[in-house]
């Protein structure tokens, strides 16, 4: 009886480890079929996250010196080479560029070594260019990269003879407009033009233009 009775309890657990074995077996599979790892614990959340982007523009200018060498009077002369203007900017509708002297009347920026005789202003304006004809300081719009206006006349080179020229204002005054958001430099070439009159005092002549640019908010 011993025996038997030993041999049946051991018998009895080996039913209950198949038993358990099989629930086991089967609370993976439905783990695995769920999509979830057996006996995995854990949560999740978010953070959220924002910033502000501020506007900017940066403009940079090549070169940032233009020599005309010398003048003979009623010989007009360009530049050695144009200016290429270079803005950089995050503003959405794009930027103005405006160009000034500072000098007040029809004087140029152009200024005598006596501190008082100037050059003379070229008498085409900002609003109205025109084709060369005359005497003083002019500038001129030859290339853009974004809407170049058709009132600087058709030359593609800082030396073209169909480019049209204007005076340079006293004050801010805006020759160029690129509307839209740029991705990347956007890039304006303007060329300068000179002559004098024969009685135009001898000697060095030197000055500053000013050239800016500014964003357009609507």
């Amino acid at each position: 009886m011993y025996y038997y009775k030993r041999k049946y309890n051991l018998r009895v657990a080996q039913e209950y480890s198949h038993m358990f074995r099989n629930i086991f077996f089967v609370f993976v599979f439905l783990f695995v079929a769920l999509g979830v790892a057996p006996f995995s614990y854990g949560a999740t959340d978010t953070v959220s996250t924002s910033v502000d982007v501020v506007m900017v523009v940066n403009i940079g200018v090549t070169p940032e010196t233009i020599d005309f060498g010398a003048l003979t009077p009623g010989t007009p002369v360009t530049s050695t080479s144009g200016v290429v203007i270079t803005v950089s900017t995050s503003a959405e509708n794009g930027y103005l560029l405006g160009i000034q002297d500072d000098v007040a009347g029809t004087g140029s920026a152009l200024l005598h070594t006596d501190g008082a005789t100037r050059i003379a202003d070229y008498l085409g304006t900002i609003a109205t260019p025109t084709l060369w004809s005359g005497t003083g300081l002019g500038m001129s719009v030859y290339m853009a990269d974004t809407d170049k206006e058709v009132k600087w006349g058709t030359g593609t080179t800082y030396n073209d003879p169909n480019n049209k020229y204007a005076g340079i204002p006293e004050l801010f005054s805006t020759f160029h407009s690129s509307p839209g958001y740029k991705v990347g430099p956007d890039q304006t070439g303007i060329g300068f033009k000179m002559d004098a009159p024969n009685d135009q005092k001898v000697g060095n002549y030197s000055g500053n233009v000013i050239i800016t640019a500014t964003a357009i908010i609507l």
